[in-house]
């Protein structure tokens, strides 16, 4: 909800119109995480185009819907653009909000003000859990719809508002004393909050990011648990945290001091797992070191009451002023939360159909796309092999459905066998004929085969890459029953993005189908048999296929290529990870199709190389998180491969680089610090200097630097 007030007038004509208030807002850090859901949230451009808010502020870019970019790190650029807004928010450099709040307070003007301070979870972190003294408050967070799974918790209380005096402070000095300016505000044009959220996630994340990049792109990662995991972690969605803001600012609450967390009783453990579970493999390991300092906190923080009804237990769900996305928390909201991962960091999927008749070159073309694109490749006999060997439900339907299949063949096969054994007579000194059940090889039917694909799809590789199908479905039947829902709507979660369609004609399989040997399935009979039951159902396919695309491919030798250009026919895709060392060599067929691989040339293998990198197509509206994006991981990793064939000047003149690149990155943070303290009011003086050519500039510059200092003293800073 953007923040607006509103007056209703009546027109001459009977009509109502709407009067809007501007409001002057400024917001650090417009680009970051929590910048940028601040920015959407306090815009209100796409309602009102007369007179929307203006929202200033300093960044890498001007984000959509914002109004102007700022120099933060220019004192009196800052102080300006602090005084002529209405809303003030930091939660970043805490440097620069005390010195917007000392501006603030000690500034003169009529219209009242808005100071929001975002604080930092960290400032609880070495406060011991308050212990429970009564039965009372796990009867009151009972009846306000909070679980305990945990048992371990019973034995506390969630921290309050009210427990600020309790908190430990141990570090974050200058956070605390700044927290305690604006508790003691008194001054009556300006409203100063303090709002402390959780572990902000959500967009494009950035806590968090880490674990969902290493989840995302590594197939065998592993996401570490630091300690036995059991900390209690408060988290909240970025978007609830601006929507609690917006809220603050606009129903200016008596409290001062506002927790902002959802409802969930989230442990590190818990956290963990479910993005394992959800965007990776679901495996984990338990570490001893922590590269997160977040994720080691131990605070059990109560959701903001101050919003809420008087009847602050009962009564919290019926009229609830905060609009919440994430008000179950985290693990409840995970799949909404990792589609926002895919959209915020520009990430795309490859869901294709490879679809041909008989011998036609499926199986080896899927795989050489799953190897340039690192997706699945989807086929039916490994994907019934590894149900087979898997202790599931379905698992267990395979194992049971095949051998009734196959208990059914046989009895039908042991009947004719003896029936024919009858008719004809064994010649003395023959052996009698016995059966052999060996050959018979059992066909799953189709409702399980739509469970094993629907299965497989459903799996977080394939949601987050993709996949390519190896000819399947077969019959219009089929791809009914797996693409489409019961009132015959296409299931967005799996439905593919294009068809390539390997259209060859019946004489050219046949010959191709002939140098296919020791394989009864590639049999003349049998070609032709398949080759008639693929034309029979090929055309109602390819009118379903239509409305996805389809790229029609005659020619074998570039069907690689060709299937590239259709993918990226609307942009470049994301490739996530490296393609491996060794060229992509021709394999087995192993479903119903085999077809000689073509070899990769040397400028087929640059195309690889060139179009592996693509860079992400970063939302607009997304975070970015210190410029990482990524393929950086991506860039890295082949860069690491490429130093194999390097010489040794090359290989020293990139060690240089690379320190160079390092003692860089270590400078920024005192190179910052100059930047933002020192170094603009020593071009202010040297300025001075060039305008007024004193005798003794180094003593003209020394009283400067002296009188420059004492007026930042008198302000505060």
């Amino acid at each position: 909800m953007s923040l607006q007030t509103r007056s209703m007038e009546r027109t001459s004509a009977g009509e109502k119109q709407q009067t809007w208030h501007q409001y002057r807002i400024f917001i650090e850090e417009m680009n970051s995480l929590i910048g940028s859901a601040l920015v959407e949230e306090f815009r209100n451009d796409n309602e009102n185009d007369f007179n929307p808010n203006i929202i200033v502020g300093n960044g890498e870019s001007l984000p959509r819907g914002a109004t102007k970019l700022i120099n933060a790190a220019d004192p009196k650029e800052l102080g300006q653009v602090v005084l002529d807004c209405d809303i003030v928010i930091f939660h970043q450099n805490y440097c620069r909000a005390e010195y917007a709040y000392k501006l603030l307070k000690h500034g003169q003007y009529q219209q009242t003000k808005t100071f929001i301070l975002i604080s930092n979870p960290m400032t609880w972190s070495t406060t011991p859990l308050k212990d429970r003294k009564n039965d009372e408050t796990a009867m009151r967070q009972s009846m306000g719809g909070e679980t305990e799974e945990q048992p371990f918790l019973k034995k506390y209380d969630k921290f309050t508002e009210n427990d600020l005096p309790l908190r430990k402070i141990h570090f974050l000095e200058r956070l605390k004393h700044l927290e305690q300016q604006i508790m003691v505000c008194d001054k009556p044009q300006m409203h100063a909050y303090i709002i402390t959220p959780g572990l902000v996630y959500g967009n494009g994340e950035d806590i968090l990011y880490d674990l969902f990049k290493t989840a995302w792109m590594t197939p065998d990662a592993e996401l570490p648990i630091y300690g036995d995991g059991n900390n209690i972690i408060p988290m909240i969605h970025v978007n609830d945290l601006a929507n609690i803001v917006n809220k603050t600012v606009q129903l200016t609450p008596n409290e001062r001091y506002i927790f902002a967390v959802d409802y969930e009783n989230m442990t590190q453990k818990k956290l963990i797992t479910t993005i394992a579970k959800s965007v990776g493999n679901g495996f984990t390991k338990n570490v001893t070191t922590a590269t997160e300092k977040m994720l080691t906190i131990n605070v059990w923080m109560r959701s903001t009451q101050v919003f809420e009804s008087d009847d602050q237990y009962i009564d919290a769900k019926k009229n609830p002023i905060i609009i919440w996305q994430c008000k179950e928390g985290f693990a409840k909201n995970i799949l909404k939360i990792r589609e926002q991962f895919k959209l915020y960091r520009g990430l795309d999927t490859v869901k294709l159909i490879v679809h041909g008749g008989t011998a036609s070159g499926k199986s080896n073309l899927c795989k050489q796309l799953a190897n340039f694109y690192r997706i699945p490749h989807i086929q039916i006999k490994p994907l019934i092999q590894e149900l087979i060997e898997q202790q599931s439900d379905l698992g267990e339907l395979v194992r049971t459905t095949l051998q009734q299949v196959k208990e059914q063949l046989v009895s039908e096969a042991l009947a004719i066998f003896e029936a024919e054994k009858k008719k004809k007579k064994v010649p003395k000194g023959q052996p009698e004929p016995v059966f052999d059940p060996s050959g018979i090889q059992p066909r799953l039917p189709d409702s399980v085969l739509i469970q094993i694909y629907r299965w497989r799809l459903d799996q977080n590789d394939a949601q987050n890459l993709g996949y390519v199908l190896d000819g399947f479905p077969k019959t219009l039947e089929q791809y009914e029953k797996l693409f489409l829902n019961e009132e015959g709507q296409l299931l967005e979660s799996i439905k593919p993005k294009g068809v390539i369609y390997l259209e060859y004609p019946d004489e050219q399989l046949k010959e191709k189908a002939k140098q296919i040997i020791d394989n009864p399935r590639y049999v003349e009979d049998q070609v032709v048999k398949r080759l008639a039951n693929f034309r029979k159902n090929n055309e109602q396919l390819l009118q379903q296929y239509e409305q996805f695309d389809i790229k029609r491919i005659s020619d074998q030798e570039n069907a690689f290529e060709q299937s590239k250009d259709f993918i990226t026919r609307n942009g470049p895709i994301l490739v996530l990870q490296d393609v491996k060392d060794e060229e992509v060599v021709q394999t087995e067929e192993q479903q119903d199709d085999v077809t000689p691989s073509p070899q990769v040339n040397s400028s087929q293998q640059d195309k690889v190389s060139a179009a592996q990198q693509s860079q992400v197509q970063q939302s607009q509206v997304g975070p970015k998180k210190k410029g990482d994006q990524l393929n950086k991981s991506i860039n890295e990793s082949r860069l690491s491969k490429d130093n194999k064939k390097l010489t040794d000047e090359q290989k020293q003149d990139l060690i240089r680089q690379q320190e160079r690149e390092l003692l860089d990155q270590r400078s920024q943070p005192l190179r910052q610090y100059l930047a933002d303290n020192v170094v603009p009011f020593l071009t202010e003086g040297l300025i001075n200097i060039c305008e007024k050519h004193p005798e003794n500039p180094l003593q003209f510059l020394a009283d400067f630097l002296e009188q420059k200092g004492n007026e930042l003293q008198a302000l505060g800073q």
